[in-house]
């Protein structure tokens, strides 16, 4: 008795039946995968916006209202930020408070209206801490020049022309002297350690920080002793940025994130985080 075996047409054909499911097998896993891999993707880029937007918002927090600026890329001169609407900006720069010294209450950052003097340039405030004003803001940056002392003036927004920065030269337990008499004394002043700036590497020319995509924090640099963005110190914020812009809302403002990374040969996740600081 003769057993019959497989033609050499029904072999070919199992084996293109079996080459057309494996492709179609690859194809489901391959979709598969990137699913997955994009939406491990967008979570893992929701997270990182989230966190870095409000570490932002944290440090915008402790901002001096007259003295937040916006840039466009590679510009000159800034805008103070609160007298343009309608604009996005790319570079955002503030001067920041000693905060964490004023929360600790060696400063209160009022002072005494009837004991200032214009002509020595000294205001007076009896309430503050020397010795732990001093330490505190000179561990909170190692290589910290002058101070300076900025009026709060009308509703927070800076003296008469809203441009003076006055410079500390000597801070005592009762009083603040300045470098250069001030034009109006004001109750409320803020006492500044550091200006602040976020930026693109795309968006501005340091010489260390021109990584495309890359977010950095720039800080410990004194504009009010001529120095510039790129004088001071700088950390990474993300290296996934594809945009970063800011502006004004109903007069509060806000900057928008957004993040995106490839995944694969030709897929790219993108994300969104705004977020508004009043």
């Amino acid at each position: 008795m003769k057993t019959r075996g497989f033609t050499l047409v029904e072999m070919i054909m199992v084996i293109v039946i079996m080459g057309i499911l494996s492709a179609g097998t690859f194809v489901s896993l391959k979709h598969l995968y990137q699913r997955v891999a994009k939406s491990k993707a967008l979570s893992e880029l929701s997270f990182d916006s989230q966190i870095i937007v409000d570490q932002i918002a944290a440090l915008l927090y402790d901002r001096v209202p007259s003295r937040v600026w916006g840039y466009e890329v590679n510009a000159v001169n800034p805008a103070q930020i609160y007298e343009i609407t309608g604009s996005d900006f790319k570079i955002l720069e503030w001067y920041g408070t000693a905060t964490e010294a004023m929360k600790a209450k060696y400063y209160s950052g009022f002072v005494d209206m009837d004991a200032s003097d214009r002509d020595t340039n000294t205001t007076v405030s009896y309430d503050i801490n020397k010795t732990a004003l001093i330490g505190m803001m000179t561990k909170k940056f190692v290589s910290a020049g002058k101070y300076a002392l900025i009026f709060a003036g009308s509703f927070d927004f800076g003296d008469a022309n809203n441009t003076s920065n006055y410079v500390v030269k000597t801070i005592n337990d009762h009083n603040i002297t300045l470098e250069n008499r001030p034009k109006e004394i004001y109750e409320k002043y803020y006492l500044v350690d550091s200006a602040y700036a976020i930026a693109r590497g795309d968006d501005i020319n340091c010489s260390d920080t021109n990584q495309s995509n890359t977010l950095y924090l720039f800080y410990d640099y004194r504009p009010w002793q001529n120095k510039t963005i790129c004088d001071g110190n700088h950390t990474i914020l993300t290296k996934e940025a594809k945009a970063f812009e800011i502006g004004i809302i109903n007069d509060s403002l806000y900057f928008n994130l957004t993040l995106s990374r490839k995944i694969g040969i030709d897929t790219n996740v993108t994300i969104s985080k705004q977020k508004v600081v009043f």
